[in-house]
């Protein structure tokens, strides 16, 4: 019977070729998309699951002390571990990563050549980060890679950089401005690539000095501080006792600093603890931010789920609407076998046989299809999809199991309709009329094009939503701006170079500050009371204002020809807010730093507000000292503002310049505009991801559609036979044939547009700045659909106008 029914799916594929290739190319689009998207989603899904006992691993956030809204944080000071070991017995071991900033490495050469190279993936941490993360090393022993001070171990790739193929351990190489000499103590096999941080040089804690110095503090919060639970540990019963944890042991901290505790937690509210599993670092700390790495975002990931599984049901949908249309055709054959004494339980398992054989032809195709989207999808997007995600074993059933359980859903309907006629009436040919009619088929195209149409928009939606953050004033001119990084490298040299490069030929002005592209928050107070912020802080000289375009609201630049503005500050509008100034009633105010003791700083100019960091977080208050100021913050860049013609000639001189006053220290320069586009690199994957997959939904429902079409056309060769006969135009037919698709994209867009516009103001809602959604948005997704779809349809349409009607209605 197996045989039978294997013999008979292929005569009626072979006999209907043409609609069983379009089913099978739709099918098989709607597998290999939704098994890429599985994949990615898979991968994003896995983060940090590599970890041994990663079930009982948490990181400690707390309560945002630096920001005056509150939230959370996710840094800590290095004192709270040595606080949880002598207070959690349920703690089986803690682990401390610190982030000591970007350094200089050197390496010198047997032949007296210097290797320099400026790394950024710098960390240090405690000695036990090899029995807490799963990182493997090729060379070294973990148990003792980082135990003392002055020892690192490197990945592969900074491995490979400095040594080539020479073995690295034992080796001695440079590190920082200081040069201190550090031991190789290992190197690491490739990094997992789904893991919430990387490195290239991971230090031993103790080799950073800062550590040592403020091991005592809570408010240092330059760690980040994980801990993994005994198993019996009851995780609620802890994270009810981290709520009055600080509050027991962060004011010894105030005591050493002569701060008060409670007037500082009075301003802030309650200075909480809490537990984040390490497995929901990377997915869910968009707002809570990771210290050590990027994040990503899980309400991304369940628009990823959604649009795979709409992208599915398209592809089901055309399986079945072409299914069902065709149904009638073998009408006469069911008839005949119900006639010889088949059972309907027996058409249902011949039906559904061949249903699940043509979902795994579709299967085989659609692996094809997953194999170019996934390379295609990889270097387009800067996304990493990797067919390891799935075990070979995990793979092998998802793609067996999938295409057996899509064919039998995607059967249910046609198998029972077919299996219920009536031998008497098919053959009597009484199927055929009613079934053209059915509203199933219109429903299902209006679900698909629906889902087509809502992305298409969605899709319009980000890129507009990118748009604006290109086109926002962000209070200065981030154009024509270039970036010269680690210019505290020069030393005593710097002004020097800033004074020379100024005068070259392409640059309007250069000026020196700390890292704009950084946030450097601290507290500070109001003098006259203990009215308390915390406001980011740079430095920057006389030039700084010029050079960014930024404009003042009230007062004066620096001014070098005033000593006193070394003890001066400007602050942006929203600093004068918080501290209830005006823009003129802040002018000789002063402003008391409660660290460093650099005494109090007078406000000599208010800067109207601006935006240095993403468009996502409103504006928060900012502060300019001066260059020379004894606050601190030693990190220095150049910004150089240009106009010429000739950059890459203006780029070469400057760091020319830069090799003869750095001989030896590595030359970093970028354009800032470009470092504004990468803040926004999460909404540029999603916009491109949604764009692709926009495109393939919208490919797989007018496949679809051709199919119908054709079927249509087919079952009305013969009215539209006798139309032409009685005088109608072919404009007319033409029409008549596509109308009905035409209605059911119009009910399809009405359909899409208040349920995409709800869903896609939601999403805006998250930013601090947002465009406003144009309903027009709507209307060209659908005109571009009935566009599309009604090109792709034109030649069927008009090979079915243009029918000679002696040759349809010769038989009649």
């Amino acid at each position: 019977m197996s045989f039978n029914i294997f013999k008979t799916a292929i005569r009626n594929l072979l006999r209907e070729r043409y609609y069983a290739l379009i089913k099978v190319i739709g099918l098989a689009l709607g597998l290999g998309t939704t098994l890429v998207l599985a994949m990615y989603i898979s991968h994003q899904l896995g983060y940090d699951s590599m970890h041994p006992d990663v079930s009982r691993m948490y990181r400690i956030n707390q309560t945002n002390i630096w920001d005056p809204t509150g939230g959370v944080f996710h840094s800590t000071g290095p004192a709270v571990s040595f606080a949880l070991r002598s207070d959690f017995p349920e703690v089986e071991e803690i682990l401390r990563i610190n982030t000591p900033g970007a350094k200089i490495v050197r390496h010198t050469l047997s032949d007296g050549t210097v290797l320099a190279y400026n790394e950024w993936k710098v960390l240090a941490a405690d000695s036990n980060f090899f029995s807490f993360f799963n990182f493997k090393l090729t060379d070294g022993d973990p148990r003792t890679a980082l135990v003392g001070k002055n020892k690192v171990v490197l990945s592969d790739k900074a491995a490979r950089r400095l040594f080539g193929n020479e073995s690295a351990v034992g080796k001695i190489i440079q590190v920082g401005d200081e040069r201190t000499a550090v031991e190789v103590t290992g190197v690491t096999e490739e990094q997992p690539s789904n893991i919430h941080f990387h490195f290239d040089y991971l230090l031993s804690m103790y080799t950073n000095p800062d550590i040592r110095q403020y091991e005592w503090s809570w408010i240092w919060t330059q760690v980040v501080t994980y801990v993994k639970l005994r198993a019996d540990a009851d995780v609620a019963a802890m994270e009810s006792k981290l709520q009055t944890f600080a509050d027991k042991h962060a004011p010894e901290t105030f005591r050493m600093l002569e701060m008060d505790y409670g007037d500082f937690i009075k301003e802030k509210g309650p200075w909480l603890l809490y537990l984040q599993p390490v497995v929901k670092i990377h997915l869910y700390s968009d707002k809570i931010g990771n210290r050590l790495g990027p994040v990503g975002d899980i309400k991304y990931i369940y628009i990823l789920g959604i649009i795979a599984t709409f992208i599915l049901l398209i592809a089901i949908v055309n399986f079945v609407n072409l299914s069902t249309a065709r149904a009638a055709k073998r009408g006469k054959e069911v008839g005949v076998k119900k006639t010889l004494g088949l059972t309907r339980s027996g058409l249902i398992f011949q039906f559904q046989m061949e249903y699940i054989f043509l979902t795994m032809i579709s299967m085989l195709l659609g692996l094809a299809f997953m194999e170019l989207l996934r390379l295609l999808i990889q270097p387009i997007v800067g996304i990493e999809i990797p067919l390891s995600v799935w075990s070979p074993g995990k793979f092998a059933l998802i793609i067996t199991v999938l295409p057996i359980f899509i064919g039998f859903l995607a059967g249910l309907y046609p198998s029972f309709f077919l299996s219920s006629f009536r031998p008497a009436q098919v053959l009597k040919g009484k199927l055929a009329s009613g079934f053209r009619s059915s509203g199933l088929r219109n429903g299902l195209v209006v679900f698909q094009f629906s889902i087509s149409i809502a992305l298409m928009a969605a899709t319009l939606i980000v890129f507009e939503q990118l748009e604006f953050f290109q086109s926002k004033s962000v209070g200065f001119e981030k154009e024509n701006l270039l970036v010269i990084g680690s210019a505290d490298k020069l030393g005593n040299q710097l002004e020097s170079y800033r004074n020379e490069i100024s005068t070259y030929e392409g640059v309007s002005s250069a000026s020196i500050s700390m890292d704009i592209r950084g946030s450097y928050e601290d507290i500070y107070m109001r003098e006259g009371d203990q009215k308390k912020l915390s406001i980011s802080a740079y430095k920057a000289d006389e030039h700084f204002f010029e050079t960014t375009k930024l404009s003042l609201v009230s007062g004066r630049n620096f001014d070098e020809k005033h000593p006193s503005d070394q003890n001066a500050v400007i602050i942006n509008e929203t600093t004068a807010k918080f501290f209830d100034w005006t823009p003129e009633d802040a002018l000789g105010k002063r402003i008391i730093y409660l660290g460093d003791d650099v005494g109090s700083q007078e406000v000599i100019g208010v800067a109207r507000d601006f935006h240095f960091q993403s468009l996502r977080q409103k504006i928060q208050p900012n502060m300019f000292f001066n260059i020379h100021s004894k606050s601190w913050g030693d990190g220095r860049i150049v910004l150089i503002r240009y106009n010429t013609n000739d950059l890459p000639g203006l780029m070469a001189k400057i760091e020319k310049r830069w090799n003869e006053l750095a001989a030896g220290t590595p030359f970093g320069i970028s354009f800032y505009d470009e470092e504004v586009k990468m803040q926004y690199q999460q909404e540029q994957r999603m916009a491109s991801l949604m764009s692709i997959f926009t495109g393939l939904s919208i490919t797989i429902a007018v496949i679809g559609l051709v199919g119908l079409v054709a079927y249509s056309a087919e079952q009305r060769r013969k009215e539209i036979g006798i139309r032409k006969v009685f005088g109608a135009s072919l404009t007319g037919i033409y029409i008549m044939v596509n109308a009905q698709y035409v209605r059911l994209l119009c009910v399809a867009l009405c359909i899409a547009t208040p349920v995409s516009w709800l869903l896609m103001q939601q999403w805006l809602n998250t930013f601090a700045y947002k465009t406003q959604i144009n309903p027009w948005i709507f209307i060209i997704a659908g005109g571009a659909e009935l566009v599309l779809a009604l090109v792709c349809v034109a030649y069927l349409a008009l090979r079915a106008v243009s029918i000679n009607p002696a040759v349809v209605l010769k038989d009649e």
